[in-house]
């Protein structure tokens, strides 16, 4: 590879990380990042809610959703019921939490915000997968792994929703930036 599109390579994508932001974008594209974010925040909330109704969001329901119960005549989950749940949610989270990360690189938020809320929801969504597991054969007491995981994603859900729905429909400094430096 010659270094002259070596040259051109790296110019592309320090151009897309510095210099391209959501106030660059057209109001098609403002409208089709708003949509996702309103999808997924509707994903979050029922989510949310079906996680109150089944466990009340807490230690104890938490560790008796995995571990069963003769209060609630729940049975243990099974390895094939976590097999199932896990091999579906490790496909679809990352993903989701991707493109989220992606728009939110796109916004003037601070590099260390940035990677912070990258490192949260990643390490939430970790913990989110690994603690079922954890919780069944090692300990219950994963179950706050469990929950630290889900707080740590809607968390940095929310950071990663709300600061680019402000610059696109609040902040409006431009859309689709005129003037554009020469280099």
């Amino acid at each position: 590879m010659s270094s002259t599109s070596t040259r051109i390579s790296a110019e592309s994508v320090r151009n897309f990380n510095t210099r391209f932001r959501l106030l660059d974008t057209d109001r098609n594209i403002r409208l089709l990042y708003t949509l996702f974010i309103a999808t997924l925040f509707a994903g979050f909330l029922f989510t949310i809610y079906w996680a109150h109704s089944v466990t009340g969001l807490s230690y104890a329901g938490v560790a008796q959703h995995y571990l069963g119960s003769d209060q609630t005549f729940c049975e243990p989950k099974s390895f094939r019921e976590l097999a199932e749940t896990t091999h579906f949610h490790f496909f679809t989270m990352p993903v989701v939490f991707l493109i989220l990360c992606h728009v939110f690189y796109l916004t003037m938020a601070s590099q260390i915000l940035k990677l912070l809320m990258t490192l949260s929801a990643f390490l939430g969504v970790g913990l989110d997968l690994a603690s079922p597991w954890l919780i069944l054969y090692v300990s219950r007491h994963f179950a706050f792994a469990m929950l630290l995981g889900d707080l740590l994603m809607v968390g940095s859900f929310l950071v990663m929703a709300i600061v680019p729905l402000y610059e696109m429909w609040i902040l409006k400094k431009r859309l689709m930036a005129q003037e554009r430096p020469v280099e």
